[in-house]
């Protein structure tokens, strides 16, 4: 079955201008950063110069809130099935790092991305990976799964930028299906963010997804 997230018409900008603005969003950024052309302690201008980008290009193609499913009607309607995933998200999560052998990062209130980054980082994500991403995707694309894949492969390499990948790669990829698959099936921003904010916090919490040198 097919799940129409938006109309083709709402997104008006070509097919060429599409794919450029999913390279310079997503693609470019992240490799430069990963082959040291631009070190990984800068990632938080770049991550400023990345929104700025966006933010210019929503406005000059004028999106709208409800180009991103952020209403009332949608959390009312799809909010049992949030909560039903994020659940299973935490217990998987957790699950995961105690067969690891990871412990809970001592003192995490001590640390600020703990206290407000990991919501703004999920906010920003969201908007971006499926707010974004994933209508450009349809209008590129014509199968849902191949949307799914494709924002999916996206999303996780981003996670490129973390240590120990080995782990952290398959968790994002597994992550990313689920969230395109809900966004998708369940169109709903806010829910979505606070699903992603809430399954951030707890990877993280496991040390999940560090940067080099810390949190």
């Amino acid at each position: 079955m097919q799940y129409s997230l938006v109309k083709k018409d709402r997104v008006t900008t070509s097919k060429t201008e599409l794919i450029l603005q999913i390279l310079l969003i997503f693609i470019l950024p992240v490799a430069l950063i990963k082959f040291g052309i631009i070190p990984i302690s800068m990632r938080i201008p770049v991550l400023v110069a990345v929104a700025a980008l966006t933010l210019f290009v929503l406005i000059k193609e004028k999106w709208t809130l409800n180009m991103f499913h952020v209403d009332m009607q949608s959390v009312k309607k799809y909010y049992p099935q949030y909560i039903l995933f994020t659940v299973v998200g935490v217990v998987m999560i957790s699950v995961l790092g105690e067969n690891l052998g990871k412990e809970e990062i001592a003192r995490w209130w001590t640390y600020p991305h703990f206290l407000y980054l990991f919501f703004v980082v999920s906010l920003f994500q969201e908007i971006l990976y499926r707010g974004y991403l994933i209508p450009a995707l349809q209008k590129l694309l014509n199968e849902t799964a191949v949307v799914i894949l494709c924002n999916t492969i996206i999303f996780t390499f981003m996670h490129m930028l973390f240590q120990n990948p080995q782990v952290g790669l398959p968790l994002a990829f597994i992550g990313g299906i689920g969230f395109a698959t809900m966004y998708i099936r369940y169109p709903s921003l806010p829910l979505i963010v606070l699903s992603h904010a809430v399954l951030n916090f707890c990877a993280l919490l496991y040390g999940f997804f560090l940067v080099h040198g810390g949190i």
